[in-house]
């Protein structure tokens, strides 16, 4: 018998990433050194992020992004931002960030936003290793991968439009 409620889905589907080229993309934001605190502290900045989004004059588009900065070592920090067309007169507590031009292997993240670990997780740990492709990134203040926040993302339950975006090159 047929349950109209419940959606058989391709795991595979879900799981196999598309691959876009993208960038240069300006993004302005706040930004945040990641520890073992960061599940607290990222939607913490998300709601700081939103109450100024008013001082983001440059803003382009409804489309937010996160993004995941490797600075040196296991350092990284995390910036919610949006995009924009200049830096010019961004106000003080904003950070720049250029997202480079280069190849995105884009994974589509299903379900609530508290499991966003899990997409990340099987991007760099199951689909990276077996794949004909190595992670893009430099050694040193360089993106270690980004979030991108569709105009279907409800922030309010924590779904929709949310893609995992993930530098790479072939082998």
């Amino acid at each position: 018998m047929n349950d109209s409620n419940s959606i058989l889905l391709d795991p595979n589907a879900v799981l196999s990433p598309r691959f876009e080229t993208a960038g240069p993309l300006l993004i302005a934001g706040l930004r945040e050194q990641l520890d073992e605190h960061a599940a607290q502290k990222i939607p913490q900045l998300w709601q700081r992020l939103v109450a100024c989004w008013d001082a983001i004059p440059q803003r382009v588009g409804v489309t937010d992004y996160g993004l995941c900065i490797h600075l040196q070592g296991h350092e990284y920090y995390y910036m919610a931002g949006c995009a924009v067309w200049d830096f010019t007169g961004l106000p003080d507590t904003f950070s720049p960030f250029i997202i480079p031009s280069q190849t995105y292997a884009v994974f589509t993240h299903e379900g609530h936003i508290n499991h966003i670990r899990d997409t990340i997780g099987f991007a760099f740990d199951q689909w990276l290793p077996n794949s004909n492709y190595r992670h893009a990134t430099a050694p040193e203040n360089a993106l270690h991968f980004f979030e991108r926040y569709g105009e279907k993302f409800d922030p309010q339950i924590g779904k929709g439009d949310v893609e995992i975006w993930l530098p790479v090159t072939h082998h």
